[in-house]
């Protein structure tokens, strides 16, 4: 029974404060009649036509926008370029596959082609692709392997260079003390020949008198009588 008393009593409540609302408001009012929700929404500024040009306008600016990023990405070199790049590409797609078929033709027309013409395919496969391979150049194993080598080469010709200066010098040195020796010894030679002579005519005619002559006396002598006649002559001649 207590449960089923306290809604009744939360209800009158509820009921008495209402009531007590409503003579408020009626006392507050004056008289005057409440207005309708149409003529208090008239009597309020529209602002619904501004906030839709506002929203134009910005649609506008934005479609702008739009545009001329994509006049600068159509203008852009860069684009451009990989757009070219990519319908060149494309082409070149196109060609091998005319070429493909064009062959698939052949070989249906021709069955006994196909052999002939699958070798020159592999043929042609293999040599394009070492072409390809010449025009990659090194790779970067053999270019830091060229690098390598190039300092070493380097290196030896600059000693190269050093012991070639060196072995000149000393080629130089070696020359000349040959020819200086070569030099000595024959002014001494002709020294020795001239001495030779000199005596030789001095007891020429004492050897010729006791039915002598150097030659037999001294076997060595033979050997340097063509120059000492040679020599003679040309003194006496002088």
């Amino acid at each position: 029974m207590e449960a089923s008393k306290e809604p009744s009593e939360r209800r009158r409540k509820k009921s008495d404060e209402q009531s007590s609302i409503t003579d408020s408001t009626q006392d507050g009012s004056s008289g005057q009649p409440a207005l309708s929700a149409e003529q208090a929404g008239a009597d309020e500024p529209l602002a619904q036509p501004n906030e839709n040009a506002a929203e134009t306008r910005a649609d506008a600016s934005v479609a702008l926008e739009g545009e001329g990023t994509a006049f600068e990405e159509a203008s852009d070199p860069g684009s451009q370029r990989s757009e070219r790049r990519r319908i060149e590409e494309q082409l070149e797609a196109l060609k091998r596959k005319e070429s493909e078929l064009r062959r698939a033709l052949a070989i249906a027309d021709h069955p006994a082609l196909a052999d002939a013409i699958r070798l020159l395919e592999g043929h042609a496969f293999a040599l394009g692709r070492v072409e390809a391979k010449m025009a990659q150049g090194l790779s970067k194993a053999e270019e830091r392997r060229r690098e390598t080598l190039e300092k070493k080469v380097s290196g030896l010709r600059e000693k190269r260079d050093e012991l070639n200066a060196e072995l000149a010098l000393l080629e130089g040195e070696l020359s000349q003390l040959g020819e200086q020796r070569t030099a000595g010894l024959n002014a001494e030679r002709t020294q020795a020949l001239g001495r030779l002579i000199e005596t030789m005519n001095a007891h020429h005619g004492a050897l010729r008198q006791a039915g002598l002559e150097a030659g037999q006396l001294v076997p060595e002598i033979a050997q340097w009588m063509p120059e000492v006649e040679a020599l003679a002559t040309k003194i006496s001649a002088e």
